[in-house]
């Protein structure tokens, strides 16, 4: 049985800053996507590197692997 305690997801704001827990890629967030016929939310990050293109996409329960960064790069 898994007693870890569980991560609190994050509420991104467009255009903050985030990373991956334990990853040294910084993210900037696009924001959520729908896509036709999928009623899930698609929140979008890009690298700071490349602010205009989605760098990976995850779903809500995902939002808990990633925390802020609170100095720009």
């Amino acid at each position: 049985m898994n007693t870890a305690p569980q991560r609190q997801a994050i509420t991104p704001s467009v255009g903050g800053f985030y990373n991956w827990i334990g990853q040294p890629e910084r993210l900037v967030y696009m924001g959520a996507k729908r896509y036709p016929g999928d009623p899930r939310a698609w929140h979008q990050f890009a690298k700071v590197e490349a602010p205009g293109m989605c760098w990976c996409e995850v779903l809500a329960p995902d939002l808990a692997s990633f925390e802020e960064t609170k100095d720009q790069p």
